[in-house]
């Protein structure tokens, strides 16, 4: 089975997002068990943080967004935060998506993140949500 990080905006997009769009669609792949959700405590926290900002506050209502996050963290994969050893990214808050990836085994990242998208990782593969194979 193929193995993925998906970052914290890709995460969210599937959240708030249309049924039908990427993100979600992705999210519905790994609910059918064609690849499995690699997650981490700080993975984790970031996705909390940004579902609680005010902006979303209509779509997390009626504890929508906690749900949500109780199922990524019941049925994800969960592996201890690693630290990157150098920085891998244009922007070092992205490094621990790359450093989780690699110590849990990951074929991918998917992120929209022009920082990940753009770096030299050395064989780990990141693609878009509207990008990603058949699994990713």
């Amino acid at each position: 089975m193929k193995r993925a990080v998906l970052d914290v905006s890709v995460l969210v997009s599937a959240f708030i997002g249309s049924p039908t769009a990427a993100p979600a669609q992705l999210l519905e792949a790994w609910f059918e068990e064609r690849f499995a959700l690699l997650i981490s405590p700080r993975l984790m926290g970031e996705l909390t943080d940004v579902l609680g900002r005010e902006k979303f506050k209509n779509q997390a209502s009626d504890g929508r967004a906690s749900t949500y996050i109780q199922q990524l963290a019941a049925d994800g994969e969960t592996h201890e935060d690693a630290s990157a050893p150098v920085s891998e990214t244009a922007d070092p808050d992205d490094d621990y998506l790359v450093a989780l990836a690699r110590k849990a085994g990951a074929d991918a990242i998917v992120s929209v993140d022009r920082h990940l998208l753009d770096a030299d990782l050395g064989g780990l593969t990141v693609y878009t949500a509207a990008r990603v194979p058949a699994a990713p």
